[in-house]
């Protein structure tokens, strides 16, 4: 358990002392027969001792080389001055100090490991000339102990070699991990903005028919901060007469990128299209938004991770990704804006020329034969001039009936079918079929007084909703019901499901995009919404819209 989260190496060092241990005191108590029993014990005793406050301290400071070196230098004096009663250069622990060797071949490279040897090669030739043999000359003990050098010789070079495989596979291992860190970081950016992009296409669906663009970049600000985790976005608008910044983040460090991009917009809005500003000691990452035929302006975000990590080039991905959407999106304005130009000029040219053709000649006529009654009123009986006004009102009614049609054209009334109404009954039906679950549903009022983009919202508002209570709460009966008034608009989504803590959910960074769509497009609309969810009892969900009274109050029937 002490080495669960250790280094791997500080396992190999534990283990490898213990052995050397083992097999020195064996040898020890066997072969130096000199040696009483009790001598032998103490020397085994207090060797074992510093092995197991060493074998713990080691892991310990793994990390710190100033204490790893000072621990080698305590173990070697130790190793040597060991030496002394168990036997000098005979001793079978000379192979214990092995230790101290493989420990500064590992922690501090091929230098120190022979800085060690050298240390106790001189503690040694000390030992044998003042401590053991004081006669023999330094040679001779080389001489003598040259297999023994030798053998420590080869096994130093075996270490070294061992020490330059470990950190090569441990350069390896580290850079292995950061890449398969990583690539599970970028794994689940992925699988995360999935999600995300789906709910951005629809937001941004609909604050496009609302002609809202400010909502829009700040929809897409939303979504760079979500996937790529920036902590600062802004988006320079360059579309309008007077060129505008949007962002979210450092405000001070945003001003000083503005004023970067003023000076060298020319520069920066050239051939390329990903480009690196650093500003400040900030790197930021920008991408020109454009369409085949218009420029609208240039979308950034900070970043801090290296250009060669997977984070990096997958944000500058979802950069680009978002930067097109927003070039369609802004493109599709415009286009719909001419082209609601030209239905307007289409649809009032259609009406012009129906009036004139059919109404206004029928108007005509009338306006004659008005004229000629008036001419013949005091040769006209009363019967006759009941008769002449009769046929007058008839033609009437007729032109009112016949201008009506022009002007609303093909009424859903005439025909029946309310294709608000069908397409949500469709998509009920669609889930009643698929997962066995009671849906009733209940339209109060007249939705024709709701704007095109009030119906939309409320269309996917009922799906997000539905699909919640179905998907994640499990839900059996789902009650829905569309509330429309003068004034508001109301939807309520009542469900029997397993319910969920709303502040666990909300504070969450992975938290539902239906409940953060619902939000979103209840913002849009300037209204109101009311979630209600208890565990094991189900959720609510109360919306409410503002109508436009103006429109409603300056409608007149025909």
């Amino acid at each position: 358990m002490f080495l669960k989260n250790r280094m791997a190496e500080s396992k190999i060092l534990f283990i490898y002392r213990y052995l050397s241990l083992m097999l020195t005191s064996i040898f020890y108590l066997f072969n130096i027969p000199e040696h009483t029993l009790l001598r032998k014990l103490f020397i085994i005793g207090c060797i074992s001792i510093s092995a197991i406050i060493l074998s713990y301290l080691y892991p310990v400071f793994e990390n710190s080389k100033k204490n790893i070196l000072l621990l080698l230098i305590m173990e070697t004096i130790g190793n040597l001055l060991l030496l002394i009663p168990s036997g000098g250069i005979d001793s079978p622990f000379i192979w214990y100090t092995l230790n101290t060797i493989l420990i500064s071949s590992i922690y501090f490279g091929k230098y120190y490991c022979w800085l060690n040897f050298l240390a106790y090669i001189l503690g040694y030739m000390t030992i044998l000339k003042y401590g053991i043999n004081l006669e023999i000359s330094d040679i001779e003990a080389i001489r003598e102990q040259s297999n023994l050098l030798l053998s420590f010789l080869m096994i130093i070079a075996a270490v070294n070699l061992l020490g330059i495989y470990i950190n090569k596979a441990n350069d390896k291992s580290k850079k292995l991990e950061e890449t398969n860190l990583e690539l599970e970081q970028a794994n689940k950016q992925t699988l995360e903005s999935i999600e995300h992009i789906k709910a951005l296409y629809q937001s941004v669906g609909i604050l496009g028919n609302q002609r809202n663009k400010e909502g829009i970049i700040k929809i897409s600000f939303e979504h760079i901060k979500q996937i790529t985790k920036s902590n600062t976005a802004f988006y320079y608008d360059i579309s309008e007469n007077e060129n505008k910044m949007y962002s979210y983040g450092d405000t001070k460090c945003i001003d000083h990128v503005e004023g970067y991009i003023r000076e060298n917009f020319e520069e920066i809005f050239g051939d390329k299209t990903i480009d690196e500003l650093h500003i400040h000691n900030n790197r930021y990452i920008i991408t020109k938004v454009t369409s085949n035929y218009k420029a609208y302006g240039l979308l950034g975000l900070e970043c801090t991770d290296g250009n060669n990590s997977i984070i990096y080039k997958n944000n500058v991905y979802q950069l680009q990704f978002i930067s097109e959407l927003l070039s369609l999106s802004f493109e599709r304005l415009s286009l719909e804006g001419v082209n609601e130009r030209l239905l307007i000029s289409e649809e009032q040219n259609r009406i012009a020329n129906e009036i004139h053709d059919t109404v206004l000649q029928k108007l005509f006529s009338m306006s004659c034969s008005i004229f000629a009654t008036i001419k013949r009123l005091n040769s006209y009986s009363k019967q006759e001039i009941e008769e002449e006004l009769n046929l007058i009102r008839n033609t009437t009614d007729s032109v009112m009936k016949e201008l009506r049609e022009k002007i609303y054209g093909l009424s859903w009334k005439k025909s029946g079918t309310n294709s608000f109404t069908v397409d949500i009954r469709n998509f009920i039906d669609e889930i009643i079929r698929l997962n066995n679950v009671n849906i009733p549903f209940s339209i109060l009022g007249n939705v024709e007084i709701l704007t095109t983009n009030q119906k939309k919202a409320l269309y996917r508002m009922i799906c997000e909703g539905l699909s919640n209570a179905v998907r994640h709460g499990k839900a059996k009966n789902v009650d829905i019901t569309l509330n429309v008034d003068g004034e508001t608009t109301r939807l309520s989504i009542i469900d029997d499901g397993i319910g969920f803590e709303i502040e666990d959910v909300m504070s969450s960074e992975s938290k539902g995009l239906g409940l953060e769509n619902l939000h979103q497009l209840t913002e849009s609309l300037n209204g109101e919404i009311e979630i209600v969810s208890e565990l094991s009892v189900g959720t609510t969900i109360n919306i409410t819209l503002p109508n436009n009274l103006e429109v409603l109050k300056g409608a007149v029937a025909i």
